[in-house]
């Protein structure tokens, strides 16, 4: 459960106001698990391996996607800064950051890729290496 709430944290995951339980959270995921097409394995092994760029397949980005628009994070083909800032607020490992948070969105926020997916992975990889760069 701990690597899908990084997935959630990166790609954005749960936002308070649409989702309050674990319990969501997990259903949602398994939701987007089955509508990327991507396994659990699969997910495993990119987290394992470091969550490179390079080996991220079209599937685990569109389950990245899948998160976030269920979580209100990406609406409409539109990535929604505010909603991830006030997602990632709620987590205690964060609280007193909202400053630096918000850096990393604003600087993150603008990425395009060839597609939704794509866009949305850059956009959390973007604001991972942000988090990584300053030890967030």
């Amino acid at each position: 459960m701990q690597k899908f709430y990084i997935l959630t944290i990166i790609a954005a995951l749960v936002t308070l106001a649409v989702c309050q339980l674990p319990a969501d959270l997990e259903k949602f995921h398994k939701a987007c698990m089955d509508e990327a097409k991507v396994t659990d394995e699969q997910m495993r092994q990119f987290f394992q391996n470091g969550m490179k760029a390079s080996d991220a397949t079209e599937n685990i980005k569109c389950q990245m996607k899948c998160m976030m628009q269920k979580q209100g994070i990406w609406k409409d083909g539109v990535f929604d800064a505010d909603a991830k800032i006030k997602e990632l607020v709620q987590n205690p490992k964060f609280k007193g950051k909202e400053a630096e948070l918000t850096k990393a969105i604003n600087n993150c926020k603008n990425e395009k890729g060839a597609n939704e997916c794509d866009t949305v992975f850059k956009i959390s990889m973007c604001i991972k290496e942000f988090m990584t760069q300053n030890n967030l």
